[in-house]
This record gives structure tokens, C-alpha cells and sequence, in this order.
């Protein structure tokens, strides 16, 4: 089974033998050669036998969600959202959704919040 970088700005597919893993204080992980993500690593060999070394099983997979608070003339703030949904291999990612007003608040950080809240709802609809 191949690793993949969790990275979202890379996910490439690495054979084992391309990449070199490594034992920190945190635990086991691997450098992606591609983009030098730090990548975590188990150990699921038995106590005192050699190391066997998985990637973490996810729950989903590392979507780039950019939520935005676009200033009005007004002075108020229209909370903005994209979201690119993350393959399971190295490359593109789905299609991009985007919206440009999913409502209007006096606050940025409220606007922004609104916006990663949607995320989170849109993306456990689709999973």
C-alpha cells in the first residue's frame, strides 16, 4: 500500500521504498520528497518484534477550505467560501464550489466563521 502526503497542496503517492521514515519525540512520519510535509506514521508491529509502519486511517480527506470576509461599502462584512474536496491520489482536486455571499455581518471574524461552519455542514453531506 502505498503513503500518501497529506499535504493539500501536494497529495502525491510515494511507494515505501521513496520514502525514508523516521522516529521523532513525536512519534514515527515520513518527509514527503516532493514536498517536505511531515507525514505521521504508526507503528502497528508487535512489542519487542520489528517496526511495522501504516499511515493513520482518516475519517476524510484534507479538503482546502478558504473562508473570506469581503468588506462592503457599507462597512459590513459577506462572508465568502471555497472549497476544493481532495482525492484519494496525487493531483487535482474535485471541482471547486464557491460562493460569494453566503450572508452579510457587522464583524469579519463572524463572517469568516459562517463561512467555515457551511464548509463543515457541505462537506459531511458529501462524504
Amino acid at each position: 500500500m502505498p503513503f500518501i502526503c497529506e499535504n493539500v497542496e501536494c497529495r502525491a503517492v510515494l511507494a515505501r521504498g521513496q520514502v525514508r521514515s523516521i522516529r521523532e519525540s513525536e512519534g514515527w512520519c515520513f518527509y514527503c520528497p516532493d514536498c517536505k510535509a511531515r507525514n505521521e506514521l504508526n507503528d502497528i508491529g508487535a512489542p519487542g518484534g520489528p517496526v511495522e509502519l501504516i499511515q493513520p486511517e482518516r475519517s476524510d480527506l484534507p479538503h482546502k477550505v478558504i473562508a473570506t470576509a469581503q468588506p462592503l461599502e457599507d462597512g459590513r462584512y459577506a462572508a465568502q467560501l471555497r472549497v476544493q474536496r481532495a482525492l484519494g491520489v496525487k493531483g487535482t482536486y474535485a471541482v471547486e464550489e464557491r460562493w460569494e455571499q453566503l450572508g452579510v455581518f457587522l464583524d469579519a471574524h463572524e463572517a469568516v466563521a459562517h463561512a467555515k461552519s457551511i464548509a463543515a455542514d457541505w462537506l459531511d453531506r458529501k462524504a
